[in-house]
């Protein structure tokens, strides 16, 4: 090996050990240098030079003081990550607008920007709204060299692991490389993932489904989709499309839509905002107006979209065995109060027994998804390569 081989090992090295140390610092802080140096396996001089470059670095700083040291009399010394000097960008990319916001890593908000559209119709006009949001809130991160990274949450089908869009609302771009690009022009990590997806993984570490195994994610929004977890992990399909609620066939003879994937029929193309306005040409809004007011059509979409749903959890429950069902979107929020209990009702008299103990739940509150994009970085960063965790 030459001395420039040597050297970017040992570099390579370096920069692994100090990830560990960091993750650690993290997922278990408070934590003592003795403690980082049983669990990395590391020498206690090892931790204490990378400990003392992140303190020097402030992105780690000493708490109080924890209980004595087996034997020595000497007190431990408390380590945390100073999240507040850490930042993260979170976007929401949404089939007519951008929003982003800087976040530390207690995901207090600093600042935020935003761009609308009727509609992209191109990646070039996509790539350019976003640009902008992102050059607008770059110059308000406090500290550009403790920026971890650009979470985006977008509506459409992603190759999260590889940062590849395979669609995108109102362009159905395929296989758009958009990590690749965003890191190229800013040279900051940048983490995508699908918003149904990340809502799910959100939901399973610290929401509503923290106690759940098995679990099915449902939104009906602009568009319509799904996530499926099992035993607590994201099952993404050979084509990163495993959960797609919103192409499953709900409707049939003359309420069989076209839909933009090519087919006909599917639940987007009356249970989403999208759907609504192609399909129906009427917005949400209206479709609850008419709701409200009685409106002999609207009411019997209702009633078409209310069994259509019905029908496609029932089946999915029955297939897939999930524990737990979470419901949410926009849609569910503005047509009627009582379109939950009535899907619910509905779902648990088709269910056979074996599988009606299933708890069916609705998310009423949106939750930012600007803050759930950039929780996916604070993920990210802290994580360890599963490539290095023999060195």
């Amino acid at each position: 090996m030459s001395d420039s081989e040597k050297r970017t090992s040992h570099m390579l090295l370096k920069s692994i050990n100090q990830q560990k140390v960091l993750y650690l610092i993290y997922s278990e802080g408070p934590i003592s240098r003795v403690e980082l140096a049983e669990k990395t396996g590391l020498s206690r001089q090892t931790v204490t030079n990378i400990v003392n470059r992140l303190l020097k670095e402030k992105v780690i700083t000493v708490g109080e003081h924890m209980a004595l040291e087996s034997g020595s009399g000497r007190k431990r010394i408390a380590l945390h990550v100073n999240s507040g000097r850490l930042y993260a960008i979170g976007i929401e990319l949404a089939g007519k607008y951008i929003r982003g916001c800087v976040y530390n890593l207690r995901q207090e908000r600093i600042a935020s920007s935003e761009r609308t559209i009727d509609k992209y119709g191109s990646i070039e006009v996509l790539l350019r709204l976003l640009h902008e949001v992102i050059d607008e809130l770059l110059p308000q991160v406090p500290a550009l060299d403790k920026i971890k990274g650009i979470g985006i949450s977008m509506q459409g089908l992603v190759d999260s692991q590889n940062g590849i869009i395979l669609r995108t609302p109102g362009i159905g771009v395929h296989r758009f490389p958009l990590k690749q690009l965003l890191e190229d022009k800013y040279h900051i990590p940048v983490y995508i993932e699908n918003d149904v997806n990340l809502l799910s993984v959100n939901e399973n570490m610290n929401g509503c489904l923290k106690d759940s195994k098995d679990n099915i994610t449902l939104k009906f929004d602009y568009g319509t989709g799904g996530a499926i977890v099992s035993e607590k992990r994201l099952i993404p399909g050979s084509n990163f499309v495993a959960g797609e609620f919103g192409h499953y066939k709900g409707f049939y003879g003359a309420d069989a839509y076209p839909c933009h994937c090519g087919r006909s029929g599917c639940l987007t193309t009356l249970a989403s905002i999208s759907g609504l306005s192609v399909s129906m040409k009427c917005t949400l809004e209206q479709f609850a107006e008419g709701v409200r007011n009685g409106d002999p059509k609207m009411l019997r979409l209702y009633e078409l979209v209310i069994e259509g749903i019905s029908i496609a959890i029932t089946n999915i429950i029955t297939f897939i065995n999930p524990d737990s069902v979470l419901l949410s979107g926009r849609v569910l929020r503005t047509i009627s109060p009582y379109m939950i209990p009535e899907i619910r009702a509905r779902v648990i008299k088709q269910l056979p027994v074996t599988v009606n103990n299933v708890r069916i739940m609705h998310l009423e509150d949106k939750p930012d998804e600007t803050k759930l994009a950039a929780g996916l970085v604070i993920k990210r960063a802290f994580e360890i390569p599963l490539d290095t965790l023999s060195l």
